[in-house]
């Protein structure tokens, strides 16, 4: 099949070919990755901070999404079940780098941002506000930059982590309050 017909089918569709249901559709699963990799890719450099890190993550967490994609809930979408599975992969990788000595890494795509005049001051902020979000619960982390970061409404994160929206506004509620009071903590109760 062409990739243009390709495009044109459902996520479901993609999946059931990609498992064999349907013949002559080698490249469903590529489809897949080229649909949701940005925003697989995104969720990684969230948690990860760094660019290079989240590029393999991102490759293992396809990987993992070819192996099980048949146990996927095809009632659902299929994006939440990526982050998660991503946001899994994530943990298993932080949790693997805690025993190696690491410098620590602005996250590149706020270090683009900023030119020359970036003060160590600024430095000293936003790695005390990655600090800050790394302490957050996964799910509270999730809800916060959906809703702060990307800009979505509590009912768009609702629907895309999979929770009704007043379980979005409690977890960013909470994690707002926890990031400044981790950054009060830090600043010695100035922030």
């Amino acid at each position: 099949m062409k990739t243009g017909t390709l495009a044109m089918l459902s996520n479901e569709a993609l999946a059931d070919a990609y498992l064999g249901r349907e013949s002559g559709m080698d490249s469903a699963f590529a489809e897949l990755f080229r649909r949701h990799r940005e925003m697989v890719y995104r969720v990684c450099v969230r948690w990860l901070g760094h660019h290079q890190d989240a590029e393999d993550v991102t490759q293992e967490t396809f990987r993992r999404v070819a192996a099980s994609i048949q146990s996927w809930d095809r009632t659902r979408p299929i994006e939440p079940w990526l982050a998660t599975i991503a946001g899994n992969r994530c943990r298993s990788f932080l949790a693997k780098q805690r025993g190696r000595p690491r410098v620590a890494l602005i996250n590149e795509s706020h270090a683009s941002i900023a030119d020359e005049r970036t003060t160590a001051a600024g430095v000293v902020a936003e790695q005390s506000l990655q600090e800050a979000m790394n302490a957050l619960s996964p799910t509270s982390r999730q809800a916060f930059e959906l809703v702060h970061l990307d800009g979505m409404s509590y009912e768009q994160a609702s629907r895309w982590m999979g929770h009704p929206p007043g379980t979005i506004k409690t977890w960013v509620h909470r994690a707002r309050l926890q990031v400044i009071e981790r950054l009060r903590e830090e600043s010695g109760g100035v922030a």
